[in-house]
Order: C-alpha cells, then structure tokens, then sequence
C-alpha cells in the first residue's frame, strides 16, 4: 500500500511539473534568435549532452526547459541543479549519492540526481563552478553513462540527457 501510494504522488508530482514546463514558451524574432532556434530544433529530438552559454539574465534556464519538453524525454523528469551553490564535498553527494557510512551525517544509503532523473534531463546550471575533480566523474557519465556514488564501489548505469549552462567563457 505504501508503495501504491508513493507512485501515485510521484506520478502527480511529474504531471505538476510537466504543467509548469509546457508554460516555457520562447519568444525572439531578432536574427540572432532565429539562429538559437535552428540550433535548439536541431537537438530536440536527439538525446545529445547540450551546453548553453550567455550572460546571466538570457534565459538559459528557459531553454533548458524547452528542450525537454519538447523532446523524447518530456513525460520523464527534468531536474535542476546549480552547480555554484553548493561546496565541492556536497554537490558531488547530490550529484552521485552516496552510501552509508561515506563521511558523517551519511546515515543511508542516498540516491543521487543522476540516479533520480535517468531516463529524463539533469540541467546543470553554472557549470563552470564545478571543480576540475567533479568535471572528471561528469566525464564519465557523459562517456560511458555510469558513476560511482560516493564511498562505493560499484558502477551504476543511467539514461540521462544532460544540459548544462554557464555565463562565463570555457
């Protein structure tokens, strides 16, 4: 029963999301506009890693949005993180996950959001506040579609599109 009850609030959950999501409408008819979406319609329909760049303020997070939910993986989850708000030891925990007992306060074995959105979009906001050490295990996932979560051993596989978005000049 819990279990019945927990898919129903995760299917609400996803459809509550996905109400939000089909409100991302883009708007530009300057010619530099024109030329992002030829891009955008380019990628859609293709599970390709994305990286959108601009200045802050452009609407990167709202492209980021549209291309999933227009795309094959729009009835999965889109999840969102910023990759500057959080210190190094903690995002690579919310990224990965980890396994009980890895440093303190790990009382569970914690999925990460690679984990949480396979088969749908991670939009990696600021990107370019990862640390060289995460950019690595990104690397992989991004290669191979497997990770580690922290304090183990094994290998996990996922199906995630990843977009991710950054202000500055990589």
């Amino acid at each position: 029963a819990a279990n019945d009850q927990l898919a129903s609030e995760n299917e609400f959950l996803k459809r509550e999301i996905n109400k939000e999501l089909k409100g991302a409408e883009i708007i530009g008819k300057s010619v530099n506009m024109q030329r992002v979406f030829e891009l955008v319609n380019k990628v859609i329909d293709h599970s390709v890693t994305v990286m959108l760049t601009g200045e802050t303020g452009t609407g990167k997070t709202l492209l980021a949005q549209y291309i999933h939910q227009q795309g094959p993986r729009k009835n999965k989850l889109f999840i969102e993180q910023n990759c500057g708000t959080l210190p190094e030891e903690l995002l690579e925990s919310e990224l990965f996950g980890h396994k009980r007992g890895a440093f303190t306060g790990a009382l569970q074995d914690r999925k990460g959001l690679f984990e949480i959105a396979d088969g749908g979009t991670l939009f990696l906001d600021e990107i370019c506040e990862m640390s060289p050490g995460l950019q690595v295990k990104l690397l992989q996932v991004l290669q191979e579609g497997k990770f580690r979560r922290v304090g183990e051993n094994e290998y996990r596989q996922v199906d995630v599109r990843i977009i991710t978005a950054t202000n500055k000049d990589l």
